[in-house]
């Protein structure tokens, strides 16, 4: 098992993305937190200069 979580650009935890997964099924929950939640996380951040490919997994 493993703990994904979804980090903003600047280090902290999205709300609500700390997740534990099989290893089985990390690639594809870190695919949907990088690709669908992350440019939404970004996208209402914008603002203050948010960019979805500056979140990382951890």
């Amino acid at each position: 098992m493993q703990e994904l979580r979804l980090l903003d650009p600047n280090g902290y935890t999205v709300p609500d993305t700390v997740t534990t997964v099989s290893d089985g099924a990390a690639d594809e929950i870190r695919q949907h937190l990088l690709t669908e939640v992350a440019p939404a996380h970004a996208a209402e951040w914008s603002d203050f200069g948010y960019k979805a490919r500056n979140y990382r997994i951890a």
